[in-house]
């Protein structure tokens, strides 16, 4: 599935090509690597159902968030109505995940920062 976005033209991998891609470097069949992508995936929706965080440093960090009731215009007949709060899903993007994400740049950036900031401690 490809997608278009107004910056630039970029893939969508879906789960068949990350299973595929995952089994490649894993050096596991594609029965094997699709249970483990399955079970991960039940694991992490069955502990934020629980109420808790579900942590991989360096990636992120998926948790429960609350949102705030609201008020908003009625698109039939135009009245107010509240919108009641509710529980969603945040994900925090990890430090190792947010570097790839910046690229080449970003990484030279970083690593000279970190540099710097070695020096100065």
């Amino acid at each position: 599935m490809t997608t278009v976005s107004s910056e630039k033209h970029h893939s969508v991998i879906g789960k068949d090509e990350l299973i595929h891609q995952t089994a490649a470097r894993a050096g596991l069949s594609l029965k094997e690597t699709g249970k483990v992508i399955d079970a991960f995936t039940e694991v992490v929706r069955e502990e934020l159902a629980r109420g808790h965080e579900v942590r991989l440093m360096g990636f992120g960090t998926w948790s429960l968030r609350t949102v705030a009731p609201r008020k908003v215009k009625s698109i039939r007949g135009g009245q107010q109505i509240t919108i009641p709060a509710r529980k969603r899903v945040g994900f925090s993007v990890g430090a190792v995940l947010a570097q790839a994400a910046r690229g080449p740049q970003g990484r030279a950036q970083g690593e000279s920062e970190r540099q710097g900031e070695r020096r100065h401690h």
